[in-house]
């Protein structure tokens, strides 16, 4: 079987199943600071749901090529950059309708409980690609304001939480860019 990773090229040893194959390749692209974002197996593209026990057993002798591209962490995130910040915008929106709620004196704080798993993620998100340092920081100073929230959340204080999120949380959020002020 003839492999390609980007602009190199090799044969897999005629005894290696597909599973140690696409080990060596995630390998290599490895080595480069890379990772394999797509792959075309005889012409058949594979996804990640492709990759189950019945395939990577497969002798690599009955395939005749494997196409395979790879990129950076960085090129990557930077793809998904229109995507973080229409979640942010998401977030942000949800967060909006939560201070309405909790000002009309809502009860049931599972909406509330949902929302923070979603700031979560995107702090995450955020957090781990921040674009300098001081984004990063400035995710981790977030968690001041949520360590509040999640006392008054705890104490019932439905102004506290509305107060918390309309003045401090979603002006954070809501920062024109995915830096978190």
């Amino acid at each position: 079987m003839q492999i390609t990773l980007d602009d190199d090229q090799w044969v897999a040893a005629t005894d290696a199943s597909l599973g140690d194959v696409f080990a060596e390749l995630s390998d290599r692209a490895h080595a480069k600071a890379r990772i394999v974002t797509t792959m075309m197996l005889d012409r058949r593209r594979l996804t990640d749901r492709d990759l189950e026990p019945r395939l990577l057993q497969e002798s690599s002798a009955k395939f005749s090529n494997l196409v395979a591209t790879s990129r950076t962490q960085e090129e990557i995130i930077q793809d998904a950059r229109g995507a973080i910040d229409q979640y942010q915008e998401l977030v942000v929106q949800e967060g909006s309708s939560l201070v309405r709620q909790l000002r009309q004196g809502m009860q049931d704080l599972s909406s509330l409980d949902r929302w923070l798993g979603k700031v979560a993620d995107l702090l995450e998100l955020i957090g781990h690609n921040a674009p300098n340092p001081e984004a990063s920081s400035n995710v981790r100073a977030m968690a001041k304001w949520m360590e509040e929230l999640l006392g008054a959340r705890y104490l019932g204080d439905t102004v506290r939480m509305a107060d918390l999120l309309e003045y401090e949380i979603l002006p954070r959020l809501s920062s024109g860019n995915s830096s978190i002020r």
